[in-house]
């Protein structure tokens, strides 16, 4: 035993710990790390993207707001356009208004210049504001939230040209105007939703271009009550108005011309058939250079002279119906397809939508040779679906197809034509174009939806030469109120005062004496 424990080795002392080289290592990781962390918050400082991760994606800019910030109107201003919101930030409304402003500052590559204002804790900056804009908004400035849109630029060389400027390129609006507002059952008015989106870019698009265009409405011709709250005119004035167009109503019958300022010529369910002496003042119109007409027609009604007008330039109205039949039911509803091409739908191309109310086809001579040699192009841009077809008798109860006399295959609902060579650069500028639909009944507020909206905005557009400018609009924000009980919000309370931070700490613990074990 004694000879065994003479022959064991001892083991080697430790060796000792260098305390100066763990120490180093130490401040070196500590480096590191910092530098690491720093160069992260300077990546995501300068290298970022804002993502909307709402259901609806209710704070990003609809594709016609990001055409209007991208457009050669904007980008190549000189001064950027100014934005003030004057808006509390104890406002209910604060929370939903500035991100979506910011957007408006962020798609624009600093041509848009936002600058909030809280009149009530920035009374310095608020009597800075009052001195630039109390001339023209004296009685309104601070009376309410608001947004001042300043799109003015360089300075004016008389005083004329000065107020011109002034009134022609500055807008405000109001916070109150961006809520929809709806009557309850118990009579008071309540809010449901916002339009900030649709408004904003509206005042932007106008302070931009200045002046309004002018766009006159045959008057005389339709049976449609002007100024009526459930009339066409209604959504024409409201539709164009934002997008800076005036819509003035005309009596064709008391003109020599039409007048000089004339952007365009509408012309809504005609019921009244055109005076040969109109149709020379219509056609010497559209043989202008760059003029425009929209003609929304009323199935119900003939107007011979006027459509011999249309029929001359491609387009031909028939006395029909389109409807289909399913699960033994006539169906007067018609769903429609807008078509691809020529770039006035955009984004609705190939899209369906139902168009209600009373339809008939049109006649569209796409590529024919006498209107080729003439200078004219006809295009068709929104068609029935399948399995519709045109009903000439259709006031006959139940009808069915006939091969003989009613019309098949594909059926045109709306269509384009262009007078005028637009493949040349040095003529594009000056040609005609019209927009034609079979029916006028889709404008009934009641039945218009945000497709036939966005097609009559997008056709308007195309009209005036602002094709940079087509695409889908905003939507309607709705505002969802979640009513709860004592007892349901005293349990919610519960849950985030006291069990989420208890959960918390217990997983903390289980985990910091895992790490002790």
């Amino acid at each position: 035993m004694a000879e065994s424990d003479s022959n064991f080795e001892m083991a080697p002392p430790p060796r000792p710990i260098k305390r100066l080289g763990l120490g180093v290592r130490s401040v070196l990781q500590l480096l590191f790390a910092f530098l690491s962390l720093l160069s992260i918050f300077y990546l995501a400082g300068k290298y970022y993207e804002r993502l909307d991760l709402t259901e609806r994606s209710i704070f990003t800019l609809s594709e016609a707001s990001q055409k209007l910030l991208s457009s050669s109107a904007l980008q190549k201003r000189e001064e950027p356009v100014k934005i003030i919101a004057a808006i509390r930030k104890s406002s209910p409304h604060y929370t939903r208004l500035r991100p979506i402003v910011e957007e408006y500052e962020r798609l624009s590559k600093g041509k848009v210049v936002l600058d909030f204002l809280d009149p009530i804790r920035d009374g310095d900056r608020a009597l800075e504001v009052m001195n630039n804009y109390g001339d023209v908004l004296a009685d309104k400035l601070f009376e309410d939230d608001l947004f001042i849109i300043d799109a003015r630029q360089g300075n004016a060389a008389t005083p004329e040209e000065k107020n011109t400027a002034i009134t022609s390129h500055l807008r405000y609006l109001r916070v109150n105007d961006l809520l929809v507002k709806e009557t309850d059952v118990n009579k008071q008015r309540r809010i449901v939703g916002y339009q900030d989106e649709d408004l904003i870019s509206s005042m932007i698009q106008s302070a931009i271009e200045g002046l309004p265009r002018i766009m006159y409405l045959v008057e005389d011709k339709s049976d449609i009550e002007v100024g009526a709250a459930d009339s066409p005119w209604l959504v024409l004035t409201e539709a164009l108005q934002k997008q800076n167009i005036l819509l003035v109503p005309m009596k064709i019958s008391q003109v020599d011309q039409i007048p000089e300022n004339a952007e365009g010529l509408v012309i809504v369910a005609p019921e009244y058939d055109f005076e040969e002496k109109e149709i020379d003042i219509l056609t010497a119109y559209w043989n202008r250079p760059s003029s425009a007409i929209i003609a929304y027609l009323d199935p119900s009604t003939r107007p011979v002279n006027l459509r011999a007008f249309l029929r001359k330039n491609g387009i031909t109205p028939r006395d029909d119906r389109i409807m289909r039949t399913r699960n033994g039911r006539t169906e007067s509803q018609v769903l429609a397809t807008f078509t691809a091409g020529l770039g006035i739908n955009g984004s609705l191309e190939s899209k369906s939508v139902p168009f209600e109310g009373r339809v008939s086809s049109l006649e569209v001579r796409e590529g024919a040779e006498d209107l080729v040699s003439n200078g004219i192009q006809c295009y068709s841009l929104i068609e029935a679906a399948p399995g519709f077809w045109g009903e000439t008798d259709y006031k006959k109860l139940n009808p069915k197809y006939d091969d003989d006399a009613d019309e098949g295959g594909v059926l045109a609902i709306g269509a384009a034509v262009i007078r005028g060579n637009a493949n040349d650069d040095k003529t594009a500028a000056n040609i005609s174009k019209m927009i034609v639909l079979s029916t006028s009944d889709f404008l009934d507020p009641k039945r218009l939806g945000n497709e036939q909206l966005d097609f009559v905005k997008n056709s308007t557009h195309w009209l005036l030469g602002r094709e940079e400018l087509i695409g889908i609009g905003p939507r309607g924000v709705e505002r969802r109120k979640l009513n709860l009980i004592k007892s349901e919000i005293s349990f919610l309370h519960n849950i985030i005062v006291f069990f989420i931070p208890a959960g918390f700490f217990l997983l903390a613990m289980i985990v910091w004496n895992m790490r002790r074990a």
